[in-house]
C-alpha cells in the first residue's frame, strides 16, 4: 500500500490515510487502498476493533482529490464512484467495530468517510468538519447526504448542507456529529482505550448487531426486523452466547473468543 498505512496490533488494526503534504485525500487510489486495509482487518480474527485516522496533525482527510483530476472526465469519475462503493461496502461489511479518530479537518468526503464509521472522537481545539460541497457548487457524493439525515435529522441537515457549514469540535459535538470531544492531551490514549473496550466484547453479537442496525436504515423498519430475527437465530447458538449466559449465572466476568 502507498497510499494507506496498516498497523496491527490485536486486538486493534489501525488504518491511517498517509498523505499528509496533500491533506489525505482521497483519491480513487486511496479509497481502494483503504478497501483492502479494511478487507484485510475485517478477515484477521485478531482484529476485533478497527480505527481509521489521517496521518499529521492537519487532517483527518480533506476528502476528493480535486488537484489530482477527480472530475477531469468521465472515465475518471466512474473509477472514482467505483471506488468509493467498494469503500463503502466494505465498512458497512466489516461486521467490527470502526472508530474514526479525527484528527484535524475532517471536510466533504473525509468527513463522509468519517460518518461511515460507528463511532466519531475529535480533539478539543482541533480541526472542523462538515460538507461544504455546495461551495464549490457540488453536493456530497459519498453518502452523506444520507447518512448526514439518519444522524441528525433532515432539517439540521439540510442546513449544515445548504450553508455548508464547517463546525468546530464542540459545535459538531452539540449537532451530534462526532461521539465525543477529547483534551487533546489525552485523546490518542482515550481513542486506544475505548477501543480496547469494545474488544472485550462479544464481536460476533457485535456484527449481528450491526447488520441489523444497517439493513433497517437502507431498507426500513419491517426488513430491519426480520434481519434482526435473522441473525438472532444464528447468535443464540454461537458460543461467546452461550459463555455469556453461563459466566452471568456464575456470577463472573465473561471471557468472549468472537465465535
Amino acid at each position: 500500500m502507498q497510499l494507506i498505512g496498516y498497523e496491527l496490533s490485536p486486538p486493534r488494526a489501525t488504518i491511517t490515510i498517509d498523505d499528509p503534504d496533500r491533506h489525505n485525500p482521497l483519491s480513487a487510489e486511496a479509497m481502494l487502498e483503504l478497501r483492502d486495509a479494511i478487507g484485510l482487518a475485517a478477515a484477521d480474527d485478531s482484529v476485533r476493533v478497527i480505527v481509521i485516522t489521517g496521518a499529521g496533525d492537519r487532517s483527518f482527510s480533506a476528502g476528493g482529490d480535486l488537484k489530482g483530476g477527480f472530475f477531469d472526465d468521465a472515465i475518471g469519475l466512474h473509477a472514482q464512484r467505483g471506488a468509493l462503493a467498494s469503500l463503502l461496502r466494505a465498512l458497512r461489511t466489516a461486521g467490527k467495530p470502526t472508530i474514526a479518530r479525527v484528527n484535524g479537518h475532517a471536510l466533504g468526503g473525509g468527513f463522509e468517510l468519517a460518518l461511515t464509521c460507528d463511532f466519531r472522537f475529535i480533539a478539543a481545539g482541533g480541526g472542523r468538519v462538515g460538507l461544504p460541497e455546495v461551495r464549490l457548487g457540488m453536493i456530497p457524493a459519498f453518502g452523506g447526504t444520507q447518512r448526514l439525515t439518519q444522524l441528525v435529522g433532515k432539517a439540521k441537515a439540510l442546513e449544515l448542507m445548504f450553508k455548508g457549514l464547517q463546525l468546530a469540535p464542540e459545535e459538531a459535538l452539540q449537532a451530534g456529529l462526532v461521539t465525543a470531544v477529547l483534551p487533546t492531551e489525552t485523546f490518542y490514549d482515550h481513542c486506544l482505550d475505548y477501543a480496547a473496550r469494545l474488544a472485550r466484547q462479544a464481536t460476533g453479537a457485535i456484527a449481528s448487531i450491526k447488520s441489523a442496525v444497517n439493513i433497517g436504515l437502507r431498507e426500513g423498519f419491517t426488513r430491519g426486523m426480520e434481519e434482526e430475527a435473522r441473525v438472532f437465530r444464528e447468535n443464540i447458538r454461537c458460543r461467546d452466547a452461550k459463555e455469556g449466559i453461563d459466566a452471568f449465572l456464575e456470577g463472573r466476568k465473561p471471557r468472549f473468543e468472537g465465535r
